[in-house]
């Protein structure tokens, strides 16, 4: 009964609110930490009152190496940084959301349930983004927001759930069309566009021509191919402006690549922000303004313009070290090569996305916002090899079954 308002709430505290200006920085820091003591609460409830085993937590070692670098590189933050152990905890709360990977497992809510928070979300950031866009230069929500590139570029919470629910809907608009899922389609790719953001369009439109040739669900795929080629057409004209800009800034950046602003933040991050040679192994640790280590980041953003969240994984390797970056990649070729059903191919194809983007811009495996929803993608997929492995065994002995409605996993002791 509560299992869904207790997910949404977790989720909109991972979003921060989607960082609406009105609630203003305080608030949704506390936000986010009442998000993490919900996912406390659920976990110490359930290991209380709760001895059932579930199903198997098949990513459950690289989420606790993940959680342990976060551990350890507190250690390198005060002993290299003169970072404060509480200071840095604070500062890294944004990690702490992994925990509800298991909090899922608790709580047992049905993978459809799970789709359906995934595809609303993603309506809601289309709906905030067109909100924002539409009354710039006024800011509804306390985000970067730069005129650049022909467009107007939001950079809004919850980009993964975006990204998920295009892939979604593209699984599913082939499964059964309705007009209604190609509109979405169209709403959800066109956010891709306004975003100017080149390796997300590019890597989704890919991405996109991939499935439409690998897809078990496509029939006639030459003609769906010549269908999405035109297509391709009039969204080109209608957003000419963005894509002309894009090929200039392409052509820029191509003829001085050692000068590339991401290029020289990855290179003085590697080189010149680590104290010593453990801390390649711990990170260096969260920063935090209240502390001389976040004051020199800062002025690092500053005075060179360098961005950790500009370099993706890097960014996050500076943080939290290799045994992260190992955990990281471990998850993303098994979630690309794990075996699924067609219903779940998405998956498959949001983390392939990553994969082509993961040393540019964000990394979502350290936002808080991408990691509940990457925990989400993990909790389903448990399902699905949960409930295969229940149609490969029932016609042997009746085993665990999962139930329908989502309440509970049962187990029938019936002996044929």
């Amino acid at each position: 009964m509560f299992k869904t308002p207790i997910i949404v709430f977790i989720i909109i505290a991972s979003l921060g609110m989607f960082n609406l200006a009105a609630l203003g920085p305080s608030v949704i820091k506390v936000l986010e930490l009442a998000g993490i003591g919900v996912i406390a609460a659920v976990i110490l409830l359930q290991f209380v009152y709760t001895k059932e085993d579930g199903f198997n937590k098949r990513f459950k070692v690289e989420v606790s190496i993940i959680l342990i670098s976060v551990f350890l590189s507190m250690f390198m933050a005060y002993s290299g940084h003169n970072q404060g152990f509480s200071t840095t905890i604070i500062a890294q709360r944004f990690m702490y959301f992994y925990l509800f990977y298991f909090a899922l497992h608790l709580i047992r809510i049905p993978d459809y349930d799970l789709e359906k928070i995934i595809v609303y979300l993603a309506i809601v950031h289309v709906l905030f983004y067109m909100i924002q866009f539409a009354s710039y230069p006024a800011r509804v929500f306390d985000v970067r927001t730069s005129d650049e590139r022909g467009t107007l570029r939001i950079f809004l919470p919850g980009l993964s759930y975006l990204v998920l629910g295009y892939f979604y809907m593209l699984n599913k608009i082939f499964e059964r069309f309705t007009p209604g899922k190609l509109a979405l389609l169209f709403f959800f790719f066109s956010i891709f566009i306004l975003m100017g953001t080149r390796q997300i369009l590019f890597s989704t439109f890919l991405l996109t021509m991939l499935y439409i040739l690998l897809s078990k669900r496509v029939k006639s795929k030459i003609l769906i191919l010549v269908i999405a080629a035109l297509s391709v057409v009039p969204v080109i004209f209608m957003f000419q402006d963005i894509f002309l800009s894009l090929l200039d800034v392409s052509q820029q950046q191509s003829e001085g690549f050692a000068e590339d602003i991401r290029v020289r933040a990855a290179t003085f991050f590697i080189l010149e922000l680590f104290p010593n040679n453990l801390s390649y192994l711990t990170g260096n640790g969260a920063d935090s303004a209240n502390s001389p280590y976040g004051q020199a980041i800062q002025m690092y953003r500053d005075v060179y313009g360098f961005y950790q969240s500009d370099v993706g994984i890097i960014g996050d390797f500076t943080k939290f070290g290799a045994l992260y970056v190992l955990a990281v990649f471990v998850l993303i070729f098994r979630m690309i090569f794990s075996k699924t059903g067609d219903d779940y191919s998405y998956i498959k194809y949001y983390y392939i996305n990553i994969l082509l983007t993961l040393f540019t811009g964000g990394s979502p495996f350290g936002e808080a916002d991408s990691i509940v929803a990457i925990g989400m993608t993990m909790y389903i997929m448990d399902v699905d090899k949960h409930k295969r492995k229940l149609l490969e065994e029932e016609d042997d002995i009746p085993g665990e079954i999962f139930d329908g409605d989502g309440e509970d996993y049962r187990v029938t002791t019936t002996q044929t």
